[in-house]
């Protein structure tokens, strides 16, 4: 099964295939065991892959979800038993980007090149974006057909299905408040995060997507400005920009900072999963790539009245002490996942720096729905 081709789809297709749960069930019935084989096979291919700990237990996640995929398969489940299933295999893959960790150890020991490793990463994330989309939107659909009602329209950034009115501007000026705030929270300030409507209007997108990609870059903008800012020793620190408009079927946002821009030396390196300005942490770990808005969800949460963003239980998992111990640092993956997640559904992402100045950021998104998915040489 690991030798087919994962199906090309665009977002039109999953949206007409979707107008029922039983036509979405067929198609994951078809397509979720094929690019999990291709995943598992892709990680047998790996050298030495079973001497690294995480790569193992990535594989053993990817094993184990397989084999409920073929079950349910050859059971026929109902509708309602597929949607817990689909769940909890969803749940259980929200950490397969613990492998970054095993990729590390590949480049130090020199058995991959940097190059190799970020290649072998579009790859495998390319699939686990298909997949997740795929996966939210059967459990959304098969939601709303089980409730007997129509999906909430009110506005949810962290909405992982495909939406026909997803809110660019909105989900701009929610992604520029959170961030605000939580650097707030932090360091005791922050720059002003300037929200500009330049033309914006709601297009077919996944809002949780979208939501990643701002909230990602409009970290690095505000961390480097702070940074900047106390390296200088200026008390004015100038607002980031952001302009979200649409064109010609495109959604477009450039978010601009002075936060010192990037070293030249360092812009090869800048769109690598293994690159990151953030201090080392005390354990290997990796944010959870689209499913991170929800972390973001959980600091914003936290930071409501009567509730403190250090003020946590003890049972808060290790990645949330991660995010809250030092919430605006890169742990690496986000700015060439970023990209990644606006190319797979047709979009772009540029960055262009003037280093000691500032760093200006473009995405474009393709609000059309009709780009496939690029998996035919997966």
């Amino acid at each position: 099964m690991a030798m087919h081709e994962a199906r090309s789809l665009s977002v039109r297709d999953m949206m007409d295939l979707g107008q029922t749960p039983d036509t979405l069930t067929a198609l994951l019935n078809e397509e979720l065991p094929v690019r999990y084989a291709r995943r598992i096979s892709m990680l047998e291919a790996l050298p030495h892959w079973q001497d690294k700990e995480s790569i193992r237990h990535v594989r053993e996640m990817y094993i184990k979800s397989f084999k409920e995929l073929r079950l349910c398969s050859a059971e026929g489940l109902s509708e309602s038993e597929l949607r817990l299933a689909l769940a909890k295999i969803k749940r259980r893959h929200t950490r397969t980007n613990l492998l970054v960790q095993g990729f590390k150890e590949y480049l130090q020991q020199e058995q991959l090149t940097e190059t190799q490793i970020n290649d072998w990463l579009d790859q495998f994330f390319k699939l686990r974006i298909s997949t997740n989309l795929l996966i939210s939107q059967f459990l959304e659909i098969a939601n709303d057909a089980s409730q007997g009602s129509e999906a909430d329209a009110s506005f949810d950034p962290y909405q992982s299905f495909i939406s026909t009115k997803c809110d660019p501007l909105k989900i701009a000026e929610h992604a520029a408040n959170v961030i605000q705030n939580l650097c707030h929270e932090w360091y005791g300030s922050a720059p002003k995060i300037i929200v500009t409507d330049a033309g914006a209007v709601p297009f077919t997108f996944v809002p949780r997507y979208m939501f990643y990609i701002l909230s990602e870059l409009l970290k690095n903008a505000v961390r480097a400005t702070v940074e900047q800012h106390s390296f200088s020793g200026n008390s004015d620190m100038v607002p980031i920009s952001l302009v979200v408009c649409t064109g010609r079927g495109v959604t477009s946002v450039r978010i601009s900072d002075t936060g010192g821009g990037i070293p030249v030396d360092r812009l090869p390196h800048v769109w690598s999963y293994l690159y990151t300005t953030a201090q080392p942490q005390d354990f290997p770990i990796t944010r959870e790539s689209v499913d991170a808005p929800t972390r973001l969800r959980h600091v914003e949460m936290s930071m409501q009245p009567g509730h403190s963003l250090l003020d946590q239980d003890e049972d808060t998992s290790q990645e949330h002490r991660i995010l809250l111990r030092s919430p605006l640092a890169g742990l690496g993956c986000g700015l060439p996942l970023s990209r990644l997640y606006a190319e797979y559904l047709g979009g772009r992402l540029k960055l262009q720096t003037l280093p000691r100045y500032g760093t200006d950021v473009f995405v474009y998104l393709n609000s059309v729905g009709n780009s496939a998915e690029m998996l035919s040489a997966i």
